[in-house]
């Protein structure tokens, strides 16, 4: 209630607490995220004594967590009351509590238009049984619905109505139980379409916010595939997929959050924030740990999915086995192509002006927040694991040691992932490179200058003799006295009509000898420049192989 009343009550109203209403929503949002974490940390649960409509349950605390790192950096004003609405909704009781509070919630982030009429039917699912015939076709519904609300939205408010859908449709999913094959289809259509449709956004948008939209609609589109192979289906490694949902709401989605941040400040100022090297360097951490990259959070989502769809196919039939499959393969594809994407933003983002003054670090405190706790989440995925064991329905973890901070491991399989041990090699790899360039004194990948003779530099020294018989003008692109440039060499191989004069050297042959020579002499020396290469790299690559096989025992040796 004070977070709603902080966010929507004018300054004239707060008078002197108007100048730090920042300050105090930050520090009440920071409140309500450690208190939720702590009591889904020790497994609180039950109604408000002091008001019954709410309560504390399994899903509910460590989504409120989530939700108030999202109201930590939306701030003041409509954005605000979406997030407190948004709490108040998943702390709800009653379905219709839920329905009213997350309605109103989804309608304040919609404005006017046709999307304020739509959206709040997203929330229809809660207020029917959720054993009746239309509770399917509803969902997928809200999963289209849910997903055009989050690519239209700017900043990160986008993953409000994200979370409201994953919530919603994680509980009404666990109540369900197993699906039928067609009722399984048609959320799992409705998850891809959204997935497929936001990356087509990312990879077309030219505004770095509604590319950045589009990236967080196809991470929700991707939970939500993920979502309903844990809960409405029948494969062996339902609990695994179940793990792959927890960790795609831990570190990707602080990171994510990172960005949106990042590209609604850098348009909102109207200036590059970027030119300062920690700047950029937090920049590439929270893209990195959206991405797949190993060992970061959205490789670790990766492979949980890979883990899920392995003990998918050892468990099922035949032909279950071939759609599991086909649906890892497709999950698998959107992760690889969402890092496409996230390239393309940083390639936006950090083409901002170089000389300008520094930014202030208060100013980059949000984006700090978020590279150093996507870290922790990412490269100690047990704590996660341990707080938000809850977050979807299943069964509960053992008791977490201080060896199961570091991996990630399902009950019951011998699958494990520690990603220090993947950084770890990885930094090996570097430290190795990095001394092989100290003691043989080159870099890799660059090759040494060296004076060679002039002919290898280009194509023979050659004079220009035309006709003085003939007017016709020389070459287009040839130049007298110096080097014949490749492509003019070509051109004019192809392209020179029998009225141009030929070049004529003395002691030499008709034209086409001549030009074959000199394409000969440029074969030749691109032949020698590759064997140099090879030869001086030779190390390098050597290197670059034991690193891929360092990799590779990591993840499948046994």
């Amino acid at each position: 209630m004070a977070l709603g009343a902080v966010a929507a009550l004018p300054d004239n109203v707060l008078r002197g607490m108007a100048f730090w209403r920042t300050e105090i929503l930050v520090a009440l949002w920071g409140i309500a995220g450690v208190t939720a974490l702590t009591g889904a940390a020790f497994r609180v649960e039950g109604e408000f004594g002091w008001f019954p409509v709410f309560g504390a349950d399994g899903p509910s605390l460590p989504m409120l967590a989530i939700l108030a790192c999202v109201g930590g950096l939306v701030g003041r004003g409509r954005a605000g009351v979406a997030c407190v609405l948004a709490c108040l909704g998943v702390l709800a009781l009653s379905p219709l509590v839920f329905g009213l509070f997350t309605g109103t919630a989804l309608v304040l982030l919609a404005g006017q238009g046709k999307r304020g009429l739509c959206l709040p039917f997203a929330v229809l699912p809660a207020c029917i049984p959720a054993d009746s015939s239309l509770s399917v076709p509803l969902l997928g519904v809200m999963v289209l619905l849910v997903g055009w609300a989050i690519a239209v939205q700017r900043g990160p408010l986008g993953v409000l109505p994200a979370c409201i859908g994953l919530f919603l449709l994680g509980r009404l999913l666990a109540e369900v139980g197993e699906l039928p094959l067609l009722s399984q289809g048609v959320l799992l259509v409705c998850g891809g379409v959204v997935a497929c449709a936001g990356l087509a956004q990312a990879m077309r948008g030219q505004q770095a916010t509604a590319l950045v939209a589009g990236v967080a609609a196809c991470w929700y589109g991707m939970l939500v595939l993920a979502l309903v192979l844990a809960l409405s289906s029948p494969l062996g490694g339902a609990d695994t997929f179940r793990t792959t949902v927890v960790l795609g709401m831990g570190a990707p989605a602080v990171a994510l959050l990172g960005v949106l941040w990042v590209v609604q400040r850098s348009e909102a100022s109207r200036s590059g924030i970027f030119h300062t090297p920690t700047v950029r360097c937090l920049l590439g951490v929270v893209l990195a740990q959206c991405s797949v990259l190993p060992p970061c959070g959205g490789f670790s989502v990766l492979w949980a999915a890979l883990a899920g769809g392995s003990y998918s196919v050892e468990a099922t039939q035949p032909v279950v086995a071939l759609l599991a499959v086909m649906l890892v393969v497709f999950f698998v594809t959107l992760g690889v192509v969402l890092s496409a994407a996230l390239v393309r933003v940083g390639l936006l983002l950090l083409s901002a002006p170089q000389d300008m003054p520094d930014t202030p670090p208060a100013m980059v405190l949000p984006l700090w927040v978020c590279a150093v706790l996507s870290s922790i989440l990412a490269f100690l995925p047990g704590i996660w694991l341990f707080v938000a064991d809850h977050l979807v329905v299943g069964p509960p973890l053992p008791p977490v040691t201080w060896q199961d901070m570091t991996t990630v491991h399902f009950a019951g399989h011998a699958a494990r992932l520690t990603p220090l041990l993947v950084l770890l090699g990885l930094a090996l790899v570097l430290l190795a490179t990095g001394l092989l360039v100290r003691m043989f004194g080159f870099m890799p990948f660059v090759p040494a200058p060296r004076q060679v003779a002039a002919w290898r530099q280009g194509a023979p020294v050659y004079e220009m003799l035309p006709d003085r018989n003939d007017p016709a003008p020389a070459v287009e692109g040839c130049h007298g006295g110096g080097m014949l440039p490749l492509w003019s060499a070509w051109c004019g191989f192809f392209t020179t009509p029998a009225a141009v004069p030929v070049l004529r050297i003395p002691g030499a042959g008709g034209i086409l000898s001549r030009r074959g020579k000199i394409f000969w002499r440029y074969a030749r020396r691109c032949l020698f420049v590759g064997i140099s290469w090879c030869e001086a790299q030779g190390m390098i690559l050597i290197l670059l192989l034991m690193g891929v096989g360092l990799l590779a025992g990591l993840f499948v040796g046994k």
